[in-house]
């Protein structure tokens, strides 16, 4: 009898085994197929030398040799004894099974995948039970990993919580030294893919792509984020959904909702694509504050619903430069605070563009310098909102600097209605062009394609130029004018240095140039 007893612990324990080395299919082919890129740019490349994933590769966490438990108050050195071994095979699968997780920091080898079952849900240790000083992310890589894909299978149930709440009260409380770590961020190898699960709560900022342009080649998609607004009364700060300091990118097909910028480029960010993207609360699609080495970035086919912002260029003197070839376009705004704001005075606005005008700084490389810029199919409508200064909420802001104006920026149809209306400072080229339109709802004022300027919606402008559908309506579609460092070539491939009107082909397409 003791034999069969014997004979069937064994039985129970291999088949308890085979259960937790069930493979997990895997593949990249929907990403490759999705990639999308913009005409003359490099393809942003997916993780590339991933091993098979087999039973001898995949590895659950709450495997006896890694031992996590959903009753475990700390599941980080065995989540982390599974990511070694992982990386100590050559790559692997390690998997997330349903069930709850709490853990602290851990870092991912080349070649892993940190795979989230359905009923996943990655949660970090309570606020009680970390360091409050260090910023370190939550989920990164080991030094100079390469190739890492962090997935679930859902993007409702697969979930990485942050408990953020009493980290947001700590800022409110200004505690000392407080520092708060990104979710996930690789930044020293290359090539990472995030897809397929919902990050919620983050102390700080979620998912951050790179850092001083390290990082590169990142692919997110299908991802949720939320956080409580800003402006909610428990809100959270500086919950920013998807920051980005590097080159080559592509996302899409995700859901932000969170308590700053949805998504946001900074310094070093460099052929970024977004589409396909829902916003919801947030500062919106933007660049900066900081801006230094940022260019070539394409925001498209959003939805806004109730963010602060829309389409927001902002920095300021000492954390930018020369910021060019930005696209924005085919996208929807409702009840959005600010749908068109470009800045070179972020957190420093001056009291009047005169008072700028009369101290000038020396324009130097870190100076904002904004030029290149394209808003094309954008609509925006239901903002009608009283607020105490209704000079900072704008359906069109641009304010350059008396010693760096914002120059080369095209309103190609787009359509705006807004309680407030338009405010331009320093800044010149501005084109409005293919029946743009203007409705100021506070006092019901529409300036329609065909009117002369825009002087009904005006709030205010000082030091500015712009011309008002009076450009024949032949744009590109990926771009607005000219960028510098581009050969121009005549139709019978002589090269020129200087365009005249006429028709020359750049970077491959037809320019019109008038």
């Amino acid at each position: 009898m003791k034999n069969h007893y014997f004979i069937l612990s064994v039985l129970m324990a291999a088949t308890i085994h085979t259960v937790r080395a069930q493979v997990i299919s895997f593949s990249m082919d929907e990403e490759t197929v999705a990639k999308n890129t913009p005409d003359g740019w490099n393809e942003v490349q997916l993780p590339n030398g991933l091993p098979n994933f087999t039973e001898a590769n995949t590895f659950y966490i709450n495997d006896a040799q890694f031992g996590a438990s959903t009753s475990s108050a700390d599941n980080t050195k065995a989540i982390q004894a599974a990511l070694d071994k992982a990386a100590s095979s050559g790559g692997g699968m390690v998997v997330i099974p349903a069930g709850e997780w709490l853990f602290g920091r851990i870092r991912v080898g080349s070649k892993t995948v940190l795979h989230l079952c359905a009923g996943a849900t990655l949660k970090l240790l309570p606020y009680s039970e970390q360091t409050h000083t260090l910023k370190d992310p939550y989920i990164c890589g080991k030094s100079g990993a390469s190739d890492i894909v962090i997935e679930g299978e859902s993007k409702e149930t697969s979930i990485i919580e942050g408990q953020g709440g009493p980290w947001w009260d700590a800022v409110e409380a200004k505690e000392s030294g407080l520092q708060r770590g990104s979710i996930i961020r690789f930044s020293q190898g290359q090539r990472y893919l995030f897809r397929n699960f919902r990050i919620q709560n983050a102390p700080g900022t979620n998912l951050t792509l790179g850092q001083s342009g390290k990082g590169q080649h990142n692919t997110v998609h299908d991802v949720d984020i939320y956080a409580p607004d800003s402006g909610a009364s428990d809100p959270s700060h500086n919950t920013d959904g998807i920051p980005i300091w590097t080159q080559y990118a592509n996302i899409y097909n995700c859901n932000i909702d969170t308590g700053d910028d949805n998504v946001v480029t900074d310094s070093e960010a460099q052929y970024i694509h977004v589409w396909n993207c829902d916003f919801k609360h947030g500062h919106g699609a933007s660049l900066g504050s900081y801006t230094t080495n940022m260019h070539h970035i394409i925001y498209e086919n959003l939805t806004f619903d109730g963010t602060g912002c829309g389409f927001r260029l902002k920095s300021n003197v000492g954390r930018s430069g020369d910021v060019h070839d930005i696209i924005f376009r085919n996208c929807t705004m409702n009840n959005v605070a600010t749908p068109i704001q470009i800045t070179a005075w972020y957190d420093a606005v001056p009291s009047t563009p005169q008072t700028a005008e009369a101290s000038p700084e020396t324009k130097t490389t870190t100076t904002p310098e904004y030029h290149n810029i394209l808003i094309q199919n954008v609509t925006a409508t239901g903002y009608n909102t009283k607020n105490s200064n209704d000079k900072n909420y704008n359906g069109i802001m641009i304010y350059g600097r008396p010693e760096s104006y914002v120059y080369d920026v095209t309103f190609d149809n787009v359509q705006i209605s807004h309680r407030n209306g338009v405010r331009l400072f320093f800044c010149r080229n501005i084109k409005f062009i293919n029946g743009c339109t203007f409705t100021k709802t506070r006092n019901s004022t529409t300036v329609p394609a065909t009117a002369e300027n825009l002087d009904a919606v005006m709030e205010n402008s000082y030091q500015a130029e712009y011309t008002w559908n009076k450009e024949a309506a032949s744009i590109q579609t990926a771009e607005a004018a000219p960028f510098p460092g581009r050969t121009l070539y005549t139709l019978q491939g002589i090269s020129v240095d200087h365009q005249q009107r006429g028709v020359y082909i750049q970077n491959g397409k037809k320019t019109i140039f008038k």
